[in-house]
Order: C-alpha cells, then sequence, then structure tokens
C-alpha cells in the first residue's frame, strides 16, 4: 500500500520534477529513519523513545552522546542505516532549496498559478510605464489590492515592476484554456483586456476574441473591461458584456471606472462630446457672493423653469477646481464656475434667471 501511495503520487508530480525529487528524498528519508527506530529498538533492547532520541541524534549528527549502540547488531545499524540516512538528510535540505529556486524561476517567468484574489487581470502586458501608473493609481483607492498580467509574448516581467509588491505575471496563450484556468478570472473583481499592438486598429479584432473567451470563464460579479483602439470598431462588441474604454482616455478611464461602473462612459461623453454636452467654464458676475447652496438651488429652479439643461461641476479658485465645495462656500470676485452643459448654452441669460429665481 505505501508504495502504491509512493508511485500514484510520484505520477502525479512527473511535471514538477524538483517537487518530486523532494518528495521522493523526504519518504526514503522517512523509511530509513523508521527503519532505524524499529532495528536499534531490536538490537539494544531499549524503549521506542530511546530508540527514536537515538536515531534522531545521529540522522541530524547532533551526537548528544546519551547512549551509543553496545551490540554488535546495534552497531551494524548504526553504521549502514544512519549512514545513508545522513547522506539523504543532505540530499534533502539540497534539494528543499532547489525546489525554493525552482517556484522562484517559474514564478518570474510565468508559469505559477494566479494566487491572488479580488483583484485585478490584465491581459496584454500595456507597457511598463503605463503598469506602474495604473497600480500606482489603483492603490490609492484601494491598498494592496492584488494584480495580475497576462501575456503571451512577454518572457518575463521588467525588473522595476517585478519590485512591486503584490504584481503576478502568467505567461499563456490566449487561445488556449489553461491560461484562462490559470489566471482564476471568477475569482478577481475584474479583468481588463488591452490590446495586443497598442494604436493599430486590427488589434481591436484580437481584443474582441479574448473577451468572448474571458466571459466562458467569469461570473456575473466579475466585471470584464475591454480597450478600444478604434471607435468605428465599437460594433464588433455589441453582443458582449463587456465595458469599453477609448485607447486614448485608458488609464484615467480605466482607473475611475474600476471604482465606480459607469465613469468610463460618463467621462468619454465629457471628454469627446458624444452626447451633446461638455464642461465649459464660465465667468460669474451676478452670483458673486452666493453660497455654493445657494447657486444650486437656484440653478435647479433656473432649469426647471427655462427647460435649459445644464449641471453644476466645479468652482475654480485660483486656478484649482473644486469638484465638491462646501456648501457654505461663497462665491468670490476672480472664481470661475464650471457647468456640463450644451453649446448653445447663454449663460449671461441664465445667470439673470438665476437671480429671479433665487
Amino acid at each position: 500500500m505505501i508504495f502504491r501511495l509512493f508511485n500514484d503520487l510520484t505520477s502525479k508530480l512527473k511535471k514538477q520534477q524538483p517537487l518530486l525529487w523532494l518528495v521522493q528524498l523526504g519518504v526514503v528519508f522517512i523509511i530509513l529513519f523508521c527503519l532505524n527506530v524499529v532495528a536499534f529498538q531490536f538490537a539494544e533492547n531499549v524503549s521506542w523513545e530511546e530508540a527514536f532520541w537515538q536515531s534522531w541524534q545521529t540522522f541530524t549528527t547532533v551526537g548528544y552522546g546519551n547512549r551509543p549502540a553496545e551490540t554488535t547488531l546495534g552497531r551494524w545499524v548504526t553504521v549502514i542505516l544512519c549512514t545513508l540516512g545522513i547522506a539523504i538528510l543532505g540530499a534533502l535540505f539540497s534539494a528543499f532549496f532547489d525546489y525554493k529556486v525552482h517556484l522562484s524561476d517559474i514564478k518570474r517567468l510565468g508559469y505559477m498559478k494566479n494566487p491572488y484574489k479580488d483583484g485585478y487581470v490584465i491581459f496584454n502586458f500595456p507597457g511598463e510605464n503605463q503598469l506602474i501608473n495604473f497600480v500606482k493609481e489603483i492603490r490609492d483607492a484601494e491598498k494592496n489590492v492584488g494584480v495580475c498580467v497576462v501575456d503571451s509574448s512577454l518572457e518575463e516581467l521588467p525588473k522595476a515592476i517585478s519590485l512591486l509588491r503584490g504584481i503576478h505575471f502568467i505567461k499563456g496563450n490566449p487561445l488556449s484554456r489553461e491560461t484562462y484556468e490559470n489566471a482564476g478570472l471568477k475569482e478577481n473583481k475584474a479583468i481588463i483586456i488591452f490590446p495586443t499592438e497598442p494604436n493599430v486598429s486590427d488589434s481591436d479584432g484580437a481584443t474582441k476574441t479574448i473577451v468572448d473567451l474571458v466571459s466562458k470563464f467569469v461570473e456575473n460579479q466579475t466585471r470584464v473591461l475591454h480597450i478600444l483602439v478604434d471607435p468605428a470598431n465599437a460594433w464588433m462588441f455589441d453582443d458582449v458584456n463587456s465595458t469599453q474604454v477609448l485607447e486614448s482616455f485608458e488609464l484615467f478611464a480605466l482607473v475611475q471606472e474600476c471604482q465606480d461602473k459607469y465613469s468610463a462612459e460618463i467621462i468619454e461623453q465629457l471628454l469627446l462630446n458624444s452626447k451633446g454636452s461638455n464642461p465649459q467654464t464660465l465667468s460669474p458676475e451676478l452670483v458673486i457672493g452666493w453660497t455654493w447652496n445657494e447657486f444650486l438651488i437656484a440653478l435647479i429652479k433656473a432649469s426647471a423653469m427655462t427647460g435649459i439643461k445644464c449641471s453644476p461641476f466645479a468652482i475654480i479658485r485660483n486656478g484649482e477646481p473644486e469638484i465638491c465645495p462646501d456648501y457654505e462656500s461663497k462665491i468670490q470676485e476672480g472664481d470661475l464656475l464650471s457647468l456640463i452643459t450644451y453649446n448653445d448654452f447663454d449663460w449671461r441669460h441664465f445667470e439673470k434667471k438665476m437671480v429671479e429665481f433665487k
């Protein structure tokens, strides 16, 4: 039975030779140690505790000398079994350190499964600076969150990235099932797919393939985001459950999108003016001296009565925007106001209406 278990274990570890060698040596050492305990107890007629203690002293070369072997058989047992045991123990320590080096190598070269959960998995290495900036930005909001990079062409992560804690690398073919299983997609909160070739429109096709394959391995709580190079290719993603982020806005939009589900789309609308409205910086005259609370109330009333759509965005004071001013903060001489509205917005007319509805 022992040999059958040993053979089963050996067959399972064939692909991990350093670990297999470590386990084999460990099993041989245990067998030799047990044989020595039994033989020493029989030959010297001592207690099992004493036999165990003497065997341990000899195998580890400690040699306290409490009770050396006195019989001829006991001495032969010590010579043969303990000499073998000492040799195996030395090889066992060597195998242990070899296995540690092996683990370090397979992790560095991308052959170890993703150890992180509730983190981020990135397909296609986006570049050293881009990844470092993403990690720094996302960890401003989520301390110590794990990030796993999956890439087929990268041999290993650049040194500057590997020095960052909590970064894992998987070298995997995007068409291989094993790649997606090793990445642990369903255990993580978001999957981000970068283009295989930045600024190349045709790479959106490869992105679509990965998005489709990722969808087979994720669950509802795992979000999928993809970087789109060419807006003209957006139609390819109409049938997939993935959030689109334009390549030109990727870092800013990605970090925000990871924190809030709809942020990327809102940012794109604002920056691209794709829905007709965008931020406008305006100079106040009639509302100077108003508190931000008074300004908000009057703006809502004037917007409702006139049908002119706009939303307050920020106060810009001394060149610095305050996106969420205190309600009691007063609009001062020299301040600017940022409103989200349409291009035909008549600020002077609207400001007069606000005075009426204050």
